[in-house]
């Protein structure tokens, strides 16, 4: 199969793309021409269609603001060759998802026609994620599993005969507890991530076993949370068994919802990285206590050429604390600094970057913002001078 930048077959989503413009307004049809004309101007003149229809929607129709979000996420696409994210190109690091994060992408679809993507979120091993996977792999994984659910909408659209450009998902809150928020980066990044490349691509998300903490965990989230994804919500309460048949096929649920489809699988994690692990990749962590009011800053330099700095910690007490990475490469200007890790109050965090020179990395962990709580984290962090002549 042939692909070109923006993928092959149903992952351009012809069929859908094509019902859907049957479906738009005159007023409609104009934007998407305008929208079109203005990227073809801009350098992308063979722009699938799935990606004008979900911006216009996505900005209400408006051809001068989705141009300019759907820029940048042609330049991210394009640059990051996520058309080459088929089925059979499934990041090995997927294999470290399905384990941390039981799900399925396999139990066909709702009422509506959407694919359905179901998520045992209660049951996350949220605090092994940043051990054992880095954001930006997540972040990749997520990517393939969005192509995937591009497919599949496809797929209806041909079955159904009209079009299916949303997806829906099932989240199951069993076991979720306040040990969970170690996981909220994660969480964050991808909303973030959503609504910058994939707008307008969730259909509804149907909550079940949300028990007494949802509704207090959901007020504390809500701030947080774009519209569209506040807009989506449908709290199923009561038994899931019973409520879920009222929105998917038999076929589709698994059994423990009342339904005929596949189990959705929960993997052995015991070949893992321990959350708890006093070593990193067989490297020995350093324990520091971080007062309350102060900040620690570690710097480590590549003094004779490129180098890639690799740094990982994790805060106990599931206490977050204030991170970030920057980067003075010696080629720029005096006081010049990289952004390699943007500030945020983390638990845990895993990253690396790679320099075009010599350099120094600076590693800040700041609790100046907590009046009475001292942080302990445990990190490890270091430098592999690289050779990027080639």
């Amino acid at each position: 199969m042939s692909t070109s930048k923006w993928g092959s077959g149903d992952y351009l989503q012809l069929t859908a793309s094509k019902l859907k413009i049957e479906t738009l307004s005159e007023e409609e049809k104009k934007a998407l021409g305008n929208l079109k004309e203005a990227i073809a101007k801009a350098g992308y003149e063979d722009c699938p269609d799935l990606f004008l229809l979900r911006f216009l929607e996505n900005t209400s129709y408006s051809p001068e603001k989705a141009f300019e979000k759907l820029t940048v996420c042609l330049k991210w696409y394009t640059e990051n060759k996520i058309g080459d994210l088929l089925m059979e190109a499934e990041p090995k690091e997927n294999e470290i998802m399905k384990k941390l994060i039981p799900h399925s992408v396999t139990n066909g679809v709702d009422n509506e026609g959407r694919p359905l993507y179901i998520e045992l979120t209660g049951k996350i091993k949220a605090n092994m994620l940043a051990a054992n996977i880095s954001k930006e792999q997540f972040l990749q994984c997520h990517a393939w599993g969005m192509q995937q659910m591009i497919m599949r909408g496809e797929v209806s659209s041909k079955e159904l005969k009209k079009p299916v450009t949303k997806f829906a998902m099932i989240m199951d809150l069993e076991g979720l507890g306040p040990g969970h928020r170690v996981g909220l980066p994660f969480i964050l990044s991808v909303i973030a991530f959503d609504d910058k490349y994939y707008p307008n691509f969730l259909g509804k998300v149907y909550v079940v076993n949300g028990g007494w903490l949802f509704p207090m965990m959901f007020q504390i989230l809500k701030p947080t949370l774009p519209q569209f994804i506040l807009d989506q919500v449908e709290l199923v309460s009561g038994n899931p068994a019973e409520g879920l048949l009222n929105f998917f096929p038999k076929e589709t649920l698994p059994p423990m919802y009342g339904g005929s489809g596949p189990e959705v699988p929960i993997l052995d994690t015991s070949d893992l990285k321990s959350a708890s692990a006093t070593t990193w990749d067989g490297e020995e962590l350093e324990e520091v206590n971080i007062g309350a009011g102060d900040k620690l800053e570690i710097c480590i330099e590549a003094e004779n050429g490129a180098g890639t700095f690799g740094w990982y910690f994790i805060s106990d007490g599931d206490y977050d604390v204030g991170f970030s990475v920057a980067v003075e490469e010696k080629e720029q200007k005096e006081g010049e600094q990289i952004i390699a890790r943007k500030y945020e109050k983390l638990i845990t965090d895993q990253g690396s970057y790679t320099s075009k020179g010599p350099c120094t990395v600076t590693l800040t962990w700041d609790n100046s913002y907590s009046l009475f709580t001292s942080k302990t984290i445990k990190f490890i962090a270091s430098v592999a001078e690289v050779d990027i002549s080639g």
